[in-house]
């Protein structure tokens, strides 16, 4: 169950991109701090979506993702891997063949949020769709983790996305696939 949420607001476009990156990275290390992140941590980052609008809105996406990974790997917390948006509607949202609209997405993704963590969802009616989309990839990693614990593969390999040679979930064109099984296992293992 999620501990807490939010959203971290450096300071906006008229201070330099370096300057609000700063401050990010010391949010996040205070943030880090104070829940105590150490080696008995795991941080899970949502990957990049696969089609890309605005490559340097992408760019400066991927710097923020890595201060959060920087920041996790200097204090001992473990890095596995990250979670593709894409794989987030496949495998936890049950979403295949073509793409949805963005808005069919978002509305089924607070859904199943809402399903998941019932009151926590309902509370907040406000919810950003960044926090509800953290949180599915949050679930999406639990599950993850708690697979990889219970079948004694390595970390690392509940993570890869693509190949892998460790795999009891099969491997499609190259692409791993969780069986409903697998997520049901893991899910139900706390």
């Amino acid at each position: 169950m999620p501990q807490a949420w939010g959203v971290v607001s450096p300071p906006g476009p008229g201070h330099a991109l370096e300057y609000r990156l700063a401050v990010l990275q010391e949010s996040v290390a205070d943030i880090f701090g104070n829940f105590s992140l150490d080696e008995s941590d795991i941080l899970v980052c949502e990957g990049p979506a696969p089609l890309v609008k605005n490559p340097i809105s992408s760019l400066k996406v991927e710097r923020v993702r890595s201060i959060f990974e920087a920041v996790a790997r200097t204090r001992g917390v473990t890095v596995p891997g990250r979670l593709n948006p894409r794989t987030v509607q496949t495998e936890l949202l049950g979403m295949r063949g073509k793409q949805l609209e963005r808005k069919d997405v978002k509305a089924w993704a607070r859904e199943v949020a809402a399903r998941l963590y019932g009151d926590l969802i309902s509370q907040e009616k406000k919810l950003s769709q960044d926090i509800v989309d953290a949180l599915l990839i949050g679930s999406l990693a639990v599950a993850r983790v708690n697979f990889a614990l219970r079948s004694s593969i390595a970390l690392a390999d509940a993570f890869t996305e693509k190949g892998g040679s460790n795999s009891s979930r099969g491997n499609v064109r190259g692409r791993i696939r969780w069986s409903e099984a697998d997520y049901k296992r893991a899910l139900n293992q706390d």
